[in-house]
């Protein structure tokens, strides 16, 4: 274990809250075992372990480590290894309270994977890193920049024949050590500022990590999730007496990827927040804690080919474990109702009952810290405190008295968060949009054909769970009638019909029974969540001499938080919102606490709500 000595380890993540590994490299995962193994084995480890591994050549699960000394790792490793798409996967291991794991696997180029990442690491492995000559431009790339990633006192252990890597290393502010070639310590000359959107190290003591959550269905339960697995205190507030009482109350719902040509923003986004649900949920369902499967989703759809798909698939890169292309005799046979075309089938896709899932969350929240709901109305309003010497948010009902204050506040309504947000002075406006959705279901009967897994298209049809067909849904903006009506039953009706799931033969029988329920989704314009801090409409006010801050990428905006708390959102899920959830949550709690974004950062400022500010700025710089 020569890579932990010279990284001082344990000793030096001993009685850490969290403690960051970064590896070029992942082979057959010994070094994680390693370190997973001497994390356990230490009484005076870290609370929670953070393992970065980026490798091109990730393995397939029957490949992993066979070293006999880690065999029951070894098999933990392999019961949660992922799908192997492009990109960051997240697994998790050893949960307790305010206690874990994670090992965050980059699948692809190192040299593509590191500007990805966003994360304060405290040791790197750069052994497996192939020797190489120098760059003829004296720049050894992602080498010389690993001082964005480093934290103080970070170290790095390099093979001293590679040439370009210990170049890098000098570039990048780090030193070689004197009683030991191959390891090195980060000792910059200049430590700039962390950016607005970068990650931020919390002042906050652990006794006073506090977080008040605004609304209780997925998207406030998931950020509730996250927040508490990194040891924070969570009160959560919303104007119903129980969770899930929106949208999120529906009796079911769906959740997958999607498949583009280009395989832009969206689709990443996507892909990764419906791998992440399953790897949650799957569990969850497994145990038999909600209704639900997450046995795959199959998409139609009328205008590909299956050479157009199978030449998508290749281009892509996604494997078929992930996505599969089947034609209308496949899609049929597998979905057990008379589809009429074929489509795409989301191995990691699914349904379940939203209520449930978020139940399960909070539930999840309640094992790792305190958790406690309040039925109160908040007004809008908000007003500075201070509790126990820390500075706090309160929010205050209608009579001005304070419900719960917080160091933290986390904004996790649909479409109400707007105006909890236009009362906080400066802050910049977030286009929120009410989206009405109706669902229909039916009592089983004749002419009824319940599918063997979830079927979009035009619409979508679930499994048969308690006697009937859940099928759906209407999509009106600022459509804000209550109502159920027999227009959108009927539009819900004939949606069902084309996918195969019921005749329309008998359409007046088929109308006995026949049950709705109404909600509102909250959109966002570009049809993406908002999860990060609240940006500030303007740059502050500069002193003579300082140059005006930029305000042309989501990073760079500046924010109403510093490292002893802040104001974040979580919302805009639209009808994705069991797709998002988990993700979103985790990502919320990456840009809370500091700890290793769990995804890229072309992903992480696709959902920055700060791209609002941005895009606003660039109109303005074009009209002008």
């Amino acid at each position: 274990m020569a890579f932990l000595a010279g990284g001082a380890l344990p000793a030096r993540w001993a009685h850490r809250d969290d403690f960051v590994v970064l590896e070029a490299g992942f082979g057959l995962g010994q070094r994680f075992l390693k370190t997973w193994a001497a994390w356990l084995a230490d009484p005076n480890r870290c609370q929670r372990l953070f393992y970065i591994a980026l490798d091109a050549e990730t393995p397939l699960k029957a490949a992993l480590s066979h070293d006999m000394s880690a065999q029951a790792l070894v098999g933990r490793l392999a019961q949660s290894w992922p799908v192997l798409t492009p990109g960051l996967h997240t697994l998790v291991f050893e949960e307790g309270p305010a206690s874990q794991v994670t090992l965050l696997l980059g699948v692809g180029e190192v040299a593509d994977l590191v500007p990805q990442m966003v994360a304060r690491v405290d040791a790197f492995l750069l052994e497996d890193v192939v020797p190489a000559p120098l760059a003829l431009n004296g720049d050894e790339g992602w080498l010389s920049r690993l001082a964005r990633l480093a934290a103080p006192g970070c170290t790095a252990i390099a093979r001293n024949d590679a040439l370009n890597v210990l170049e890098g290393l000098r570039q990048s502010g780090f030193k070689a050590q004197p009683n030991d070639a191959c390891v090195f310590r980060f000792e910059p000359h200049h430590a700039p500022p962390p950016l607005p959107g970068g990650l931020w190290p919390t002042r906050i003591e652990s006794t006073q990590r506090h977080a008040l959550v605004v609304g209780a269905g997925l998207a406030g339960c998931a950020a509730a999730w996250a927040l508490a697995r990194q040891g924070w205190r969570i009160t959560m507030v919303d104007a119903h007496a129980a969770i899930a009482q929106g949208a999120s109350g529906n009796p079911g719902g769906l959740f997958h990827s999607i498949v583009h040509g280009e395989d832009g923003l969206h689709a990443r986004t996507h892909r990764a927040a419906a791998l992440r649900t399953a790897a949650v949920a799957a569990p969850m369902l497994a145990a038999g804690r909600f209704a639900g499967a997450c046995q795959g989703l199959l998409r139609l759809d009328t205008h590909t080919h299956a050479a157009e798909a199978q030449a998508l698939l290749h281009r892509l890169g996604l494997p078929p474990e992930h996505l599969q292309w089947l034609d209308q005799a496949q899609a049929q046979n597998l979905a057990h109702i008379p589809v009429p075309s074929g489509g795409w089938l989301f191995h990691q896709g699914g349904w379940l009952d939203p209520a449930g899932y978020a139940q399960a969350l909070l539930d999840e929240a309640q094992t790792h810290a305190e958790t406690m709901f309040l039925p109160s109305q908040i007004a809008h309003q908000w007003q500075r405190g201070t509790q126990d010497g820390q500075a706090t948010w309160q929010a205050q009902d209608a009579q001005g008295q304070v419900i719960a204050e917080a160091p933290v506040v986390v904004m996790a309504g649909a479409t109400g968060t707007s105006a909890l947000i236009r009362a906080l002075p400066g802050v910049a406006s977030l286009p929120l949009s009410p989206v009405r959705g109706q669902i229909s279901s039916l009592p089983f009967q004749d002419g009824i054909a319940a599918p063997a897994l979830p079927v979009a298209g035009s619409g979508y049809i679930l499994p048969k769970h308690q006697g009937r067909l859940l099928f759906g849904a209407t999509s009106d903006v600022d459509d804000l009638d209550p109502a159920v009506r027999d227009a959108d039953h009927a539009h819900n009706l004939e949606q069902a019909a084309q996918l195969g799931s019921l005749s329309m033969l008998d359409a007046p029988a088929l109308s006995k029974g026949l049950q709705g329920r109404v909600g509102w989704r909250a959109s966002t314009p570009d049809r993406l969540p908002y999860v990060g801090p609240l940006p500030l409409a303007d740059a502050p006010p500069i002193t003579e001499g300082q140059r005006a801050p930029r305000m042309d990428r989501p990073r760079l905006v500046p924010r109403l938080r510093d490292e002893h708390g802040g104001v974040y959102v979580i919302t805009g899920f639209g009808s994705r919102g069991i797709t998002w959830a988990a993700l979103a949550g985790e990502l919320l709690a990456s840009w809370v606490t500091g700890s290793p974004c769990p995804i890229e950062a072309s992903l992480r400022d696709a959902l920055d709500p700060a791209r609002v500010v941005t895009r606003a700025k660039a109109r303005a710089q074009n009209s002008g």
